[in-house]
């Protein structure tokens, strides 16, 4: 199983890192690089995964990416999360994935990026969101393969894309 995520400039993966591994390590979560999700889970052939990657990244450019609000919920992938504006680029980017991989996953895009998969009680994560002061916006500029594992300390990028 593969995810498709969009990963972030060298700068923004750091400040992220950052906040994610603090959290981890207070709460004994697991830490995973930074990330938004665009198409998750399809099972298919890696070679055709690549040779669509290949194609949408020399179709889009890198973007800024802006935070709406710091959120959670009872889903461990929205543990503690960051929305963000659904903008033209995220759109393009998903409608053309959508075509690719519609017929073996359908997959409901809502830009976000996860801080800590964690089950934590309300109070925890209203604490948690409290403590956090997190810049407005964020550079998109590649375009990942994921190997997925229920176990997310084996989550593993298997390919990674420039948007040009």
């Amino acid at each position: 199983m593969y995810a498709i995520w969009l990963t972030f400039s060298q700068n923004d993966k750091k400040y992220l890192g950052k906040i994610i591994k603090k959290i981890a390590k207070k709460y004994d979560a697991p830490e995973f690089e930074p990330h938004i999700t665009i198409y998750g889970l399809i099972d298919i052939e890696i070679n055709l995964i690549k040779k669509i990657l290949k194609k949408i990244a020399r179709n889009n450019k890198l973007f800024i990416s802006k935070k709406i609000k710091i959120l959670q919920s009872k889903n461990l992938w929205k543990t503690i999360y960051i929305e963000l504006e659904n903008q033209k680029e995220f759109t393009k980017i998903y409608q053309n994935l959508k075509e690719h991989f519609e017929q073996i996953e359908k997959y409901e895009f809502n830009p976000h990026i996860s801080l800590v998969y964690k089950k934590l009680s309300t109070k925890e994560k209203t604490k948690i969101i409290n403590q956090l002061d997190i810049k407005q916006e964020f550079t998109i500029e590649e375009i990942v393969i994921l190997k997925f594992f229920p176990e997310i300390e084996k989550w593993k990028i298997i390919e990674k894309y420039d948007l040009q």
